[in-house]
């Protein structure tokens, strides 16, 4: 068995179901800070895990799918090393979603990734819509 990371990203904590995520786009709440778009919903997860992740960059806006890869993996990135800021919440299904036409800088979506997660904990924790 592998050692819990403070900063890991396991696949455990990645959403992998389908059903996952057609109700978390059907009944999922957002927030959105420029450039993410973040639909989550509070719900039991398959894995004993307290939530699970999806990235998603639209193939209409970075049409080569190296782009698409490389902000994917700037996401992730950024996901990682914030993800501490959603340890206490209940368990959730987070679909992350890159809106702009163009990259970022990793230092911007570490910024806006940080303000997004706190936008959803602060919605979750006042528990308004």
């Amino acid at each position: 068995m592998t050692k819990s990371k403070t900063y890991g990203l396991p696949k455990e904590r990645r959403i992998k179901r389908k059903k996952i995520f057609e109700r978390l786009v059907a009944e999922g709440r957002s927030a959105f800070v420029y450039p993410f778009k973040a639909v989550y919903l509070p719900m039991e997860l398959p894995e004993p895990v307290p939530w699970q992740v999806g990235f998603a960059v639209s193939k209409r806006r970075f049409r080569k799918a190296v782009r698409r890869n490389r902000v994917k993996r700037l996401m992730r990135e950024s996901f990682r090393l914030h993800q501490q800021v959603l340890h206490d919440l209940p368990s959730m299904a987070l679909l992350l979603i890159y809106v702009a036409r163009e990259e970022l800088s990793f230092a911007e979506m570490m910024e806006s990734m940080r303000k997004v997660l706190e936008k959803i904990r602060k919605d979750l924790q006042d528990g308004t819509t």
